[in-house]
């Protein structure tokens, strides 16, 4: 009674529009004094929930995603791509994806991504008669990479919370990354030259052109060999590489010399801003944590599956279907505290690779972000597309998109070497 009362509450608070943090927090502190829980656990829960090292590692990746976002990184890091593209059909549109990408590569941060990219080429793809809801269904989704692609703030989060190496899960999320960017590819291809999007273009690409745009974007692209290089070479935890991120990301910034006093107020501002959404969300659900744990409703989930689930398909499936329902209502890093705990401990249980189930985990949320109507990233690109455009003036493209998505899921659950192999390989298993 005590449970279906919990999500109630919760659900009833959520639809109410209250900020995730804010309705964690309010169930938890009901639910505590409805147990007779001293209120002092509130304040020893929360702190503890943040109290880990590691956590620095969140706001740096945000202040170096910010840093480079708005330091001139995402011009050259689109040029250098559209060199590839530009003669391809929907070349601006691959040239969107694949920016992401590279992008994702050195934010960590699936919104500042879209944003980042999207300031930049949003502009173009009007021009090239894309229409508004095709770019708002690309250049959101698109931002998902930024969750998949190392360095993930996201994969900081779960590796923490799961006791997963995060340098393993950033590894792992290489090629799930690179296999979607290129689906996502195929798909911009594909409507573009279905409904005539992009201007085709003759101009022919000189040597001096191509030789012009890499030397530019060079230095950018250095920045993910820096700090997955200083992680797997023994030099740097997951929080001194970004470290690493913010110091070189700075230097750049200071030889193109695009970042201004005023940029650099508002990017410390940015980044203290979102760092504190996540850390408190992280702080409240760890109270919350606590009281499904203390009313046993963790060991109540792990029973269900272990008599429900005969399988660790089964249990993944069925994980998946939960996570794609809870991810259609609040967002990914409340999904991550609340429901990694209980999960994780089942799917060992299975016999489960933790890489692989993170990788599954990571799958799940990046759905999430897109799928309405919370999904951030699908907001996000629908704002930075047109400020009175709605998430619903997205489709049918979006629908196309979650499928693509939706069978990467599948794809990761049954192919784990998918997820599992670099990690296996560089770590010699």
């Amino acid at each position: 009674m005590l449970a279906i009362s919990m999500i109630i509450l919760f659900f009833t608070l959520l639809f109410l529009g209250m900020p995730i943090a804010f309705v964690i927090g309010i169930v938890g502190l009901t639910m505590l004094i409805v147990g007779d829980v001293p209120l002092e656990i509130i304040v020893q829960r929360s702190f503890a929930g943040v109290n880990n090292f590691s956590y620095l590692a969140l706001p740096l990746f945000v202040l170096a995603g910010n840093i480079m976002g708005k330091g001139g990184l995402t011009r050259r890091l689109m040029a250098f791509t559209n060199i590839f593209t530009r003669k391809l059909t929907g070349g601006i549109g691959i040239t969107t994806v694949l920016t992401t990408a590279l992008f994702s590569s050195v934010s960590g941060s699936t919104v500042a991504t879209t944003y980042a990219v999207g300031s930049v080429l949003v502009p173009r793809l009007k021009e090239e008669k894309y229409s508004n809801s095709f770019i708002a269904a690309i250049i959101g989704p698109a931002g998902v990479l930024g969750l998949i692609i190392p360095p993930s703030i996201t994969m900081v989060i779960l590796g923490i919370t799961t006791n997963i190496s995060i340098g393993d899960l950033f590894i792992a999320g290489i090629i799930p990354g690179v296999i979607l960017t290129l689906a996502l590819s195929i798909y911009v291809w594909f409507v573009s030259k279905k409904k005539g999007f992009g201007l085709s273009t003759e101009d022919k690409i000189t040597n001096e052109e191509i030789w012009k745009v890499t030397r530019q974007a060079f230095f950018p692209l250095l920045t993910p060999i820096f700090i997955l290089g200083s992680i797997f070479s023994g030099y740097a935890t997951a929080t001194e590489a970004a470290v690493i991120a913010v110091a070189y990301g700075f230097i750049l910034t200071l030889i193109y010399k695009e970042l201004s006093l005023s940029k650099l107020k508002n990017i410390l501002a940015d980044s203290a801003v979102t760092s504190a959404v996540i850390l408190m969300i992280i702080s409240m659900a760890n109270v919350f944590t606590y009281v499904l744990t203390i009313n046993h409703i963790p060991e109540a989930v792990s029973n269900f599956f272990l008599d429900f689930a005969d399988s660790p398909i089964v249990f993944l499936l069925v994980v998946s279907l939960i996570l794609l329902f809870l991810g259609m209502l609040t967002e990914v890093t409340s999904l991550i505290v609340l429901l990694t705990p209980i999960f994780m401990p089942i799917a060992l249980e299975f016999g489960l690779d933790p890489i692989h189930f993170g990788m599954v985990m990571i799958m799940n949320f990046a759905l999430a972000n897109v799928t309405p109507p919370v999904g951030l990233s699908l907001i996000a690109g629908a704002s930075v597309t047109d400020r009175k455009m709605g998430i619903e003036d997205t489709l049918p493209y979006i629908l196309h998109v979650l499928l693509i998505i939706a069978a990467m899921v599948i794809l990761i659950i049954f192919i784990p070497s998918i997820s599992t192999f670099l990690p296996n390989l560089i770590g010699g298993k």
